[in-house]
């Protein structure tokens, strides 16, 4: 296996000195010993707290609301990646980051809905 190795970066040298190092970067970090992440259990328990309680309300008209802005925003997605256009895609992901920021102040206390 290390010859192998060995002539695969001697191929690489003799082809591109670039891609060279950055196989060999890439090779000598992938041997590296890093220590395993701590997984987000936490975040996903309030996920998943969340969506339990979203489920166990009674149906009112925020709740068909939301369902109703979920099933829009799932076809316009599917739309705008069928015609191929980026700046619709942009604009989608825009104003889910604004009503991102707007449900973070209110959880802060800056704002009210």
């Amino acid at each position: 296996m290390t010859s192998s190795l060995v002539v695969f970066l001697m191929a690489l040298l003799w082809h591109s000195i670039i891609l060279f190092f950055i196989t060999a970067a890439g090779i000598v970090v992938s041997l590296q010993d890093f220590p395993d992440p701590d997984p987000p259990f936490s975040r996903i328990e309030k996920m998943l707290d969340f969506e339990r309680k979203w489920l166990g309300k009674p149906w009112g008209w925020k709740k068909g609301l939301q369902t109703f802005g979920v099933s829009v925003s799932i076809f316009y997605v599917f739309w705008v990646c069928w015609i191929g256009s980026v700046m619709a895609l942009l604009l989608f992901i825009g104003i889910c980051v604004n009503i991102s920021c707007v449900y973070g102040n209110k959880a802060m206390g800056i704002d009210e809905l």
